[in-house]
């Protein structure tokens, strides 16, 4: 802001001292600096003359190194970092006081035309930000430190680490020295939670725990390869992701973690705050009025940080469900902790480094059987005694096409391309067991013969002119039925010509839905024996594969959902258990697929 405008007058209130930093290391994407160099060579050019730059991660897995190249940091120290920005401001005219805590919030608001408000994830209290609920949190902890010395290359690590209970995990992805330790599994938790109580929370803010320090070094001995580790507020942590209705009240707007926090397993935090400081400077220089610039900036930066935050998510899930994975083949194990956060795709992970992803498709193969190298997408899969000849899979999407429950020529049309076009599996729409268990009027349904023989024509087609298989859906709408088209009030009841909704309690499914009646006994057996029935017309018409839906809020979902709303009586409960097992005795496809063997 100062350099685009120098009449600007600001003030930075800094609580910490100019040389204290919580953390050891900062990577940069292309993007960012791209950005940081088109808003300020200076700064740009300064930095790049202190990074350390890399291309290759190497992956140490079960005593072997997996080199992946095409990967591309840029990195330097936070003090580094720190020391040019001060500078930089200094330069410039910004005044800085350090080691001072901001005034209160409402008297800068009264005195200030602009407020950036507090960095870091403490909450405000107020309410002014509209604080949404935090993502799923990990169950593990993590802790952070430094290893000395050149000869890393973004090393992920894994050890059985029965000291920590279960198994620990490690990165070393920044200057080629931060390292975090992971705790992981039911056993990792509970010596978590006791070191936590013990000393955790008694530690003072800034102070390191040395005990998990000394483990590290115990534990990573090999890859540290005698260099010395060192702390920095190291400790065992919870994360928490932060996340706000809004990120502007008034002339008081948020950046960085203030705003918005993602897991530090992708290491974003920093990128994230100054891309924000970045937009912010600039949607303040194009628009005239301050409350137009905060809702560009805050249009510009949403979709960017959400989508951060969807992909660090993945990434701590990844690790918080590492014991999916630790089991792999080495290859397998390295192409799967690549992709993690999903956004590293196969075809990306192709581009970066061609002959690593040769090397993933070959021991796939291997691991197979299989006799050609093609990517695991296109590998034939073995459902039950169902043979797929691909992985790639139609999902059921509803169309709410059909005229009384029979699918007609758009659905001919709509699953036999999709077939023709060499997916492995098709997959129908949800199909409704009975009229009452119907979405929409416009939901296919097989509760008579009539709806069966199109289905028939449907999937003769596919088994003649295509390679496919093709699967049912069976379901059944509850309090979610009796609704309109999609494109004409999505959920919304119809305003005439309504069925009678059940559900296993009287509540509807949100606001203006109806009102379902609770299910009985009779009705639950009624509803079993339309699924049975179903299933049967299923097999006639020659189906490969039976498939339940259990999800969005329709019947059977909402015995399984823990939503308050959705709460089965106790009758209901009881059929929750009880149907299922009758349903799998009355017919062949309840087990996977007809018993003609397809």
């Amino acid at each position: 802001m100062k350099q685009l405008d120098p009449a600007h007058e600001i003030t930075v209130w800094e609580r910490n001292a100019p040389d204290d930093t919580f953390g050891f290391g900062v990577v940069f994407s292309d993007e960012t600096l791209g950005g940081i160099e088109n808003a300020d060579t200076t700064i740009a050019e300064a930095m790049a003359r202190r990074f350390a730059r890399w291309t290759d991660i190497d992956i140490h897995y079960r005593g072997q190194s997996h080199t992946v190249g095409g990967q591309g940091f840029a990195a330097m120290s936070r003090k580094e970092l720190l020391r040019l920005l001060q500078e930089r401001c200094h330069d410039l005219g910004v005044t800085v006081h350090f080691s001072t805590l901001a005034p209160d919030t409402g008297q800068l608001r009264a005195s200030y035309d602009l407020v950036v408000g507090p960095t870091g994830s403490t909450p405000h209290t107020d309410g002014s930000f509209g604080r949404l609920p935090p993502l799923p949190g990990p169950s593990a902890q993590q802790v952070h430190v430094a290893r000395h010395g050149p000869g890393l290359r973004g090393v992920p690590v894994l050890r059985q680490a029965d000291g920590l209970g279960g198994r620990a995990g490690a990165r070393l992805p920044l200057l080629r020295h931060r390292l975090h330790l992971h705790r992981r599994d039911a056993r990792g938790r509970l010596a978590a939670g006791r070191l936590r109580r013990h000393r955790g929370n008694r530690l003072p803010p800034g102070a390191s725990d040395e005990q998990a320090v000394a483990r590290v070094r115990e534990l990573f001995a090999e890859e540290l390869d005698g260099h010395e580790v060192f702390a920095n507020n190291s400790k065992w942590l919870n994360f928490t992701t932060v996340r706000n209705e809004r990120w502007h009240h008034g002339n008081l707007v948020l950046i960085g973690d203030a705003a918005h926090t993602a897991h530090f397993s992708i290491g974003s935090g920093t990128k994230l705050a100054m891309e924000d400081a970045l937009a912010l400077a600039a949607c303040l220089h194009e628009h005239p009025d301050t409350e137009g610039a905060l809702t560009a900036y805050e249009t510009e930066r949403r979709p960017v940080v959400e989508s951060t935050q969807r992909a660090a998510q993945a990434s701590l899930e990844w690790f918080e469900n590492i014991g999916m994975y630790v089991d792999q083949e080495p290859t397998q194990f390295c192409f799967n902790l690549l992709t993690r956060s999903r956004r590293i795709t196969y075809d990306n992970l192709r581009t970066r480094d061609p002959e690593f992803a040769d090397r993933v498709d070959a021991a796939f193969a291997t691991a197979q059987g299989l006799g050609n190298t093609a990517p695991a997408m296109f590998q034939p899969y073995r459902l039950g005694e169902l043979e797929l000849k691909n992985r790639v899979i139609v999902s059921p999407m509803d169309m709410y096409s059909a005229v009384e429950g029979v699918p007609g020529d758009f659905h001919l049309v709509h699953l036999g391309s999709k077939a023709m076009g060499g997916a492995g599996l098709v997959m129908t729409e949800m199909v409704c067991v009975s009229p009452e268990g119907r979405i929409t009027p416009g939901c296919t349904g097989l509760w008579n013969d009539e709806q069966r023989d199109s289905w028939r024509r449907i999937v003769s087609f596919v088994h003649e002119r295509s390679t496919a298989r093709i699967g049912l859906q069976l379901g059944h709408a509850g309090r979610k039925g009796s609704t309109r088209l999609m494109w004409e009030g999505m959920d919304d009841p119809l305003p005439e010509g309504n069925w009678e909704v059940v559900g296993p309690s009287p509540l509807p499914y949100g606001p203006g839905s109806a009102v379902p009646r609770e299910l009985t006994s009779a009705d639950m057996d009624r509803i079993t024996a339309d699924f049975v029935a179903a299933a049967r017309r299923g097999a006639e018409a020659g189906f490969d594969l039976l498939e339940l839906h259990c999800a969005h809020g329709y019947l059977l979902s909402s015995f399984l959902s823990r939503s308050p709303t959705a709460a089965p009586t106790r009758t209901a409960a009881r059929w929750r258990t009880g149907c299922g097992s009758r349903w799998r005795s009355s017919t062949p496809c309840g087990r996977h697929g007809p018993s003609n063997g397809r």
